[in-house]
């Protein structure tokens, strides 16, 4: 037994000194203690969480490790990377090679990835330097986006400035017009009858001579006064024309005004072509948003900053919570149909001046959270059957959104009605409900 005993301890010695090498063999293999190497430098401004030990790979293959990490010895200074790699990867790596910092796959460790070098550039010499690209930073991102989203913003409000400036000089403008066409109108109008009455005078002056009436009627054979009344007859029809010609021209200065090439014509062209890049832009803007808040990487992100696609929630999914995820909790005010509506002479509910203000009084404690809160006007009604009671809760709720979305200005994307029925949880008669509850999802901290 004795001899057994120290054959099977034996044969467990053997075998953990088998086992010991094997580990042994495989820890050297991986940190390279079996295979030639040589030393090579790269610099970062950032190793976004790179770690002594990490894997270098050299187009995609295992190729050594990062044996030290030299810290920068001031702020504008770098991170300087002592890389070992295989000696037979050495022909890979030129001095034009580029290292960058990724990761292992989405959300794994760090290594560094060398790029193949150029045939013409020459192999980088040992403990040499090769050129490095910053790693890739997802909050950086998120702040580029942050940035677009501001600029856009701020380019909205220099393009709604200008446009309020340009509609106010085309409203000077058509006002300077106006009396422009009124004064003119007024002096050619004196004009016209001056005119008319210059022309009757000289007719009945005419009439008398022929008939040899007065003065003029006696000496018309004399031929000196001829030649004076010939000379007062042009006098006045030069007159006459110079009168038309003005007004003529004051015509031609107001069709000029207004037709094709005028400055009126130019100013709305302009104003138009305005309205319409704003227009593309704001369209671009939402769709980019639209397409962000659908995104996994950023639905997080807009749904803890208020974005909400209030219009594709059902009434189910909002009874549900659809609204109180996270932080955000409902915050109601509930409201008596008694006290808001009145029956109009058309049998259709109208607002009552009490009604008003009672919603003035329930808004109070919702003007004070942020312009991008949720808010969801719940109507509520019984009825004989389904569809009575789903088109007055609308009816309710949507009269009730029109008034106070009007008068307090509300942000329209962010404000919606539910159609609930009678059936309302937590209201203060119980189970049930008529009238309207006016809900705003706040974050927990601002209740």
């Amino acid at each position: 037994m004795q001899k057994k005993r120290l054959a099977a301890v034996g044969a467990f010695l053997v075998l953990g000194l088998l086992l010991f090498a094997v580990g042994l063999f495989l820890i050297g293999d991986r940190r390279l203690l079996f295979t030639d190497t040589f030393e090579v430098y790269a610099e970062f401004s950032s190793i976004a969480g790179l770690q002594n030990g990490a894997i270098v790979r050299v187009a995609g293959m295992n190729a050594g490790e990062v044996e030290t990490i030299h810290l920068p010895a001031s702020p504008s200074a770098k991170f300087r990377l002592k890389l070992r790699v295989r000696e037979d990867l050495h022909p890979l790596i030129r001095l034009d090679s580029m290292a960058s910092i990724q990761n292992d796959g989405l959300v794994g460790n760090k290594f560094v990835q060398v790029e193949s070098g150029t045939d013409e550039s020459p192999m980088v010499p040992e403990r040499g330097t090769i050129p490095s690209r910053e790693p890739f930073d997802l909050a950086d991102l998120l702040q580029r986006v942050n940035d677009t989203i501001d600029l856009v913003t701020a380019t909205i409000t220099d393009i709604r400035g200008g446009v309020d400036a340009a509609m106010k000089t085309l409203l000077a403008m058509s006002t300077d017009a106006q009396v422009l066409l009124a004064e003119v109108g007024a002096e050619i109008q004196g004009v016209t009858a001056s005119s008319r009455k210059v022309a009757e005078d000289i007719e009945a002056i005419v009439a008398g001579v022929r008939d040899g009436r007065g003065s003029i009627g006696k000496l018309v054979t004399d031929d000196a006064f001829y030649e004076r009344l010939k000379s007062i007859a042009g006098e006045a029809e030069q007159t006459v024309a110079n009168l038309r010609e003005a007004s003529e021209n004051a015509k031609n200065a107001i069709d000029d005004l207004r037709g094709e090439k005028g400055p009126v014509r130019g100013v709305v062209t302009d104003l138009q072509a305005s309205l319409a890049a704003a227009r593309d832009t704001l369209d671009g803007l939402a769709e980019t948003t639209d397409a962000l808040k659908r995104n996994f990487l950023f639905r997080g992100f807009f749904n803890r900053r208020g974005y909400f696609d209030l219009e594709d929630i059902t009434v189910e999914e909002y009874r549900r919570g659809a609204l109180e995820q996270g932080d955000r909790r409902g915050l109601r005010v509930w409201v008596s149909a008694d006290v808001l509506f009145e029956t109009g002479p058309d049998g259709l509910e109208r607002l009552t001046d009490d009604g008003r203000r009672r919603l003035d009084s329930a808004m109070a404690p919702f003007l004070r959270q942020p312009r991008d809160t949720p808010f969801v006007f719940e109507g509520y009604a019984n009825g004989a059957t389904t569809e009575v009671r789903f088109l007055l809760s609308r009816r309710r709720a949507q009269l009730v959104r029109d008034y106070v979305v009007g008068k307090f200005d509300l942000e329209s994307r962010y404000v919606t009605t539910m159609a609930m029925g009678p059936e309302a949880s937590g209201s203060p008669a119980g189970d049930r409900w008529s009238g309207v509850a006016l809900a705003a999802f706040v974050e927990r901290e601002a209740r």
